[in-house]
Formats: C-alpha cells, structure tokens, sequence
C-alpha cells in the first residue's frame, strides 16, 4: 500500500502458430503492460513481416467505414457485449458486408444531403426576399434586362450619397425602393458597358446585393411564397427518404454494431502484434507484469502453447529504475484520493505513495476550514448521492464524490468542535474553541500545525532518499537531513529570541543554525565530493560565494513562506463564521422579524457557503497538498501502468 505495486520485467518467445492465444491471454487479466520491441529480430524481408501492418490498416479503414455509416443511420452508441474475441475478424468477408450496406445508405444520405443543402440555399434567399415583399416590382426583369446592369440590394443610408457620387462620370440611375433607418434596399443601373464600374462603386459604398435566383420570378411577394413552397416540397423528400434510411437501421443494428466491436478487438490485437519482436518462426513479447502474479500468468501461458519459452526478472526499487511502469495498490476507501496524487504525478518506483497521507491532511485540512455541522452534512449527503448515482448533476462529478462525502464528514466533526451549525453559534456548545472569538488562538494552532506536517514531509523525503541509497542528497538536500536540521534549527532560534519566556536556550539553537546554514550553503560542493565529482567549485569563489547567499535566502524565504502559507487554513475557519454572519445581517434587513424574507436569504447564502465557499476551500486544501506538502518529500515522474487490453471499451 505504501509503495507502488512490485514490477517483474517479462521475455517471451511464442511461437507464430500460438500468437494469438498467447496475446488473448496476456490481455485477459488486466496485469500485463506492454513494452514496443518490434526493433528486435532478424528477419525483416520474411513474407509475413508486413501481414499485421496491412491487417491493421485494412481494420482501421473498416472501423472508421462502420462509424460512418452507424452515424448516418443515426445508431447510438452502444455497450460491447461481454463476450471473448478469439478470432480476427476476415477483413474480406468484413469488407463485402460494409460494402454492401454502405453504398444503400451512401446513396440514401447523398440525397438527403443535397436536399438539406437546397432547404440552406433557399433559406437565405429567403432572408433577402423577406424585408422586400411589400414592393411592387418584378425583380427578374430588372436583373435580367439585355442592355441594362443593375444591381439590387441592401446599403446603409450614410453611403447612398457616397455611391451616387462615385457613379458622377456614367450615366446611371439609382432608385431607393425601400428606405429604413440604418439601410435602404435600392435599384442601381447603368449601361453594360459601364457594369465594372458599377459593381466596383457598389462595393466601395458596402452596398450588399440581393441574389435572387433564376428559377423564381415576379415581385419579391411572390418569390417568397414560392421560396416557401420549394423549402416544403424539400422537406417533404427528406422525410420520405428517411424511411428506408429507418429500414436499414431496425434491419441492420444490431449486425453492425456486434461488426464493429469485432472490428475494434481485431483492430487492437493487431496492434498489440506490432509491437512484439520478430524471429523467423517465432515473436519476441516483452513487459512487465505484477510480481504477485507471475506464477498465474505462466500457468496460463504453458496451457495454451507448450512450445512457449518465458523469462521473467524481479526489479528492486532503485532510483534509476525509470522504464517501471506504476501501479499504485490502495484499498478500496483510499482509490478516490489516489486520483489525486495521480492527477499530480505518478510516483516512482521506489518512491514512497503520498496517497494514505493524503487520504488523512485533505479531509482534515478541508474539515479545519470548513467546520459547520449543517454545511458538513451537506456535502456529506451531495457527495453520498453522487457515489449512488442517484443525483444527475453530481454524476459528472465521479471520483471527486467520495471525496466530497469524507470532507463533509470531517467538516462535521470540527463543526461540533467549532460549536456552529449551519453558521449559528448560539445552538452547540463549542467542544474546542469559536474560531471567530479566537482568531490568534487559531491561527498559531494552524502555523504549528504547518510546521508538523511540513516536518513530515521532510522526515517521509529522507526515508525515501535512505531506501534508494542516495546518501549526498540524504544528507545535504535542502530537502534532506541538512533542509530539516536548518528548519528545526530557525523555528527553535526564532522561538528563543522572540519568546524569551518560553524557556529554549539561545545559544544551542543558534549553534545549530550555524551548522545548517553551512550544510546547505555549501551542499553543492559535499554533494561533489561524495559523487566524486571535480571540482568541487565552479566559476571561482567569488562566484561561488554569491550563489550560495541568493540559495540560502531562498530557501529561508521558502520556509518563511511554506509555514506561513498554513495561516489560510486559521484565516478560512475564521472567515467561513463570519460569511454566515454576515448573510444573518441581510436577512434582518430584509425581514427584520426573521419572516419569510429572512429565511429566504438564509437559503441563498447557504448555496453560496456550500457551492462557492466550499469550491474556494477546495481549491486551497489542494494548493497545500500539492504545493507544500508534495513539495517537500513527493518527486513524481513515474509511468503510468497501462495493461494490454484487447477488448474493446465503451467510449472506443
């Protein structure tokens, strides 16, 4: 639980005539990870060594064929049966029935579309005609005349003067046929000889012409009604051209859709495939499988080919093993905040999983700043009916939902701490302490706890550097033993001078900050001489000695500011009493006697204390995860385990 899964690297030689049961198996079981070795083998002029390029290809067209024509037959989409795929599918016998199905439903949809694109044409037509029909003039004639140009159409009243003007030097005539307070639709026309000319004044003045086409004729009232009809007589062969469209689907579904899934796990194997080695007689399968199941995996394997050659190599949690795919393996109540380490970084081999630790500081560093019994139980409950599946919006939510349902929980628990329900202080009797009342008393509990949890992200680095052996950074990182001991170290020195009445001693505290301060400052060149690296100072010591000041004052800062930054757990707990106080306030000013008016605004400030608040807090709880916590002992930069599948998923 507390590491990533433990790895065995396999080799498999299969013979070519077991290939395929051999990739069935290895995708069955869902703890096998693939690795691409079709580098490997000496026989890359063999007949065959193109078979299972083409065959992928030949399923790639097909799969994407099917989709086509599911779509054009409007088929939703559908679950793949839970069956096996033991064979690849004939791409042939495949072809000729997508083929066939095809060219039905290619010539059905070509006509329907042609149809669709005819109601478009005619739609904006008539979006032009429509503004015109209560003028009385056959347009047909105008645009059609033999000695005369003319242009009809739209222009903004501003530039009728503007193109009257540009058409000074021709005759010409220009008619306003219809005037509005922005545009005006107008008639322009001159001699053919003079049609540049016109149509480029026309341009210039941003006059939009009205197409109007050849098939209608007479005055824009009447080219409307018949726009209209020819949209109607449209729509009508769509809708006729829909009911074998409809057939095809009743009789072809079903056949289709089990064709593709057949298609898709082809598709996959065949993939699978090109990434195994080839010999002339046999594959070359590499990858890692779960060391718990090697045993079980070769059982399997021996059972379904006896000519099968297998060796497997158990890899130790070293700092290099970078190629490990990881598989975290948490109990079930942790998986959701696995997700969220996931989500940040997959660990590394033989590093530490942060999930357990965040399964506890995210619910009770949320819980701390969201304390409210009534607000608590509502998260509670969204999240327990986002988990059943029994609240739509909370659905789209997923893995976040058990999240939620522990965070409310917690929030719970520190609401009876807090002594407030559903923001009233009056109620409960505060376990602990009232935020609101004791905002020093809180926020140095928070700073103190930051400190704790910092520390233990510093303790969890070092044993994390002490299991993969990396004794330099062990000791002098400032994440290491040396970040620690100059932490403690200021905390203690900063304590004494400022608190003298605390009772620590100055002097040791200061001492120990001296020895901090030369462990980290001068980190780079331990580090060399342990790795035994030369020389041990780069760019001279002048150089060196700027360096080290601007890191060290780095990394105070950082401990300044990573300590500190635990003050916004206080400052929302604080914060999150008052919000509610204030929405008491505007409903006594709403309805003074706490009427309907009162309880009104009670519940508009509950809906934003839970969703927008609680959003808020949230997002800070997963700032201090990521940012301070990880910060100090989780590197990340793992691969993610991918097992070979090779049945094909719903939203494929």
């Amino acid at each position: 639980m507390f590491y990533p899964q433990e790895m065995t690297e396999i080799e498999i030689i299969a013979p070519a005539k077991d290939l395929i049961t051999v990739t069935k198996v290895l995708s069955g079981q869902g703890i096998f990870s693939q690795t691409d070795v079709n580098y490997l083998g000496t026989d890359k002029n063999h007949p065959q060594a193109n078979l299972w390029q083409e065959k992928a290809a030949a399923y790639s067209i097909l799969e994407r064929r099917l989709h086509s024509i599911l779509l054009s037959l409007s088929v939703q989409k559908t679950t793949p049966k839970q069956r096996d795929y033991d064979t690849l599918i004939d791409t042939e016998k495949a072809k000729g029935i997508v083929d066939e199905i095809e060219k039905q439903v290619k010539d059905l949809v070509d006509q329907i579309n042609l149809e669709t694109k005819k109601i478009e044409h005619l739609k904006t037509v008539l979006m032009q005609i429509e503004p015109l029909a209560g003028i009385d003039v056959d347009f047909s004639l105008l645009q059609n005349a033999r000695y005369v140009a003319s242009i009809i159409g739209m222009i903004p009243n501003e530039h009728i003067e503007r193109l009257s003007t540009s058409l000074a030097r021709i005759p010409h005539e220009l008619f306003t046929l219809n005037q509005k307070p922005q545009k005006s639709v107008v008639w322009l026309a001159a001699s053919r000889d003079n049609a540049d000319m016109l149509d480029r004044a026309a341009r210039s003045a941003y006059l939009d012409p009205i197409s109007i086409p050849q098939d209608f004729q007479g005055t824009p009232a009447q080219i409307v009604e018949s726009v209209k009809k020819s949209i109607q007589e449209s729509e009508a062969k769509i809708e006729k051209l829909k009911g074998p469209l409809e057939e095809i689907r009743k009789a072809k579904e079903a056949e289709l859709t089990d064709l593709l899934w057949d298609i898709k796990c082809s598709h996959l194997t065949t993939n699978a495939i090109l990434k195994y080695g080839r010999l002339k007689y046999t594959y070359i399968i590499v990858g890692w499988i779960f060391s718990s199941q090697i045993n079980t995996l070769k059982e399997k394997l021996k059972a379904v080919s006896q000519d099968i050659l297998i060796e497997t190599r158990i890899v130790k949690r070293e700092k290099d093993n970078k190629d490990v795919p990881i598989a975290l393996n948490n109990p079930k109540l942790l998986r959701p905040f696995q997700m969220l380490v996931s989500n940040y970084a997959e660990p590394k081999y033989g590093e530490l999983d942060p999930t357990p630790l965040v399964a506890i500081l995210f619910p009770l560093l949320f819980g701390t700043m969201f304390g409210d019994v009534g607000h608590g139980l509502i998260l509670t409950i969204l999240g327990y009916l986002g988990m059943t599946k029994k609240l739509k919006f909370m659905k789209g939510l997923g893995g976040l939902n058990p999240i939620i349902f522990a965070c409310g929980l917690v929030s719970i628990i520190f609401g009876f701490l807090y002594g407030s329900i559903f923001g009233f202080e009056e109620i409960l009797h505060a376990v602990w302490l009232k935020p609101g009342e004791d905002i020093m008393t809180i926020l140095i509990i928070t700073i103190v706890a930051g400190v704790v949890v910092l520390s233990i992200g510093y303790l969890l680095n070092i044993y994390n550097l002490i299991k993969m052996k990396d004794l330099p950074n062990l000791f002098f990182s400032k994440n290491g033993i040396a970040g620690l001991w100059l932490y403690w170290s200021l905390i203690g020195t900063g304590v004494a001078l400022v608190l003298p009445n605390f009772g620590l001693p100055k002097i040791p505290f200061i001492v120990a900050t001296v020895i901090g301060v030369i462990a980290i400052g001068g980190a780079e060149v331990f580090i060399r001489m342990m790795e035994g690296h030369r020389p041990l100072i780069d760019g001279g010591i002048g150089m060196f000695a700027v360096q080290v000041f601007f890191e060290l004052l780095e990394v105070v800062i950082s401990y300044l500011s990573n300590s500190l930054s635990f003050v916004r757990v206080g400052a929302f707990a604080v914060a999150h009493g008052n919000l509610s106080g204030v929405f008491f306030i505007l409903g006594r000013m709403v309805s003074p006697s706490e009427g309907i008016g009162y309880w009104i605004v009670f519940l508009i400030g509950m809906v934003f204390i839970v969703g927008f608040e609680g959003l808020i807090v949230g997002i800070q709880t997963m700032r201090l995860t990521y940012y301070e916590i990880f910060g100090k002992f989780f590197n990340g930069g793992g691969k993610r385990f991918e097992p070979l599948s090779l049945h094909p998923a719903e939203n494929d």
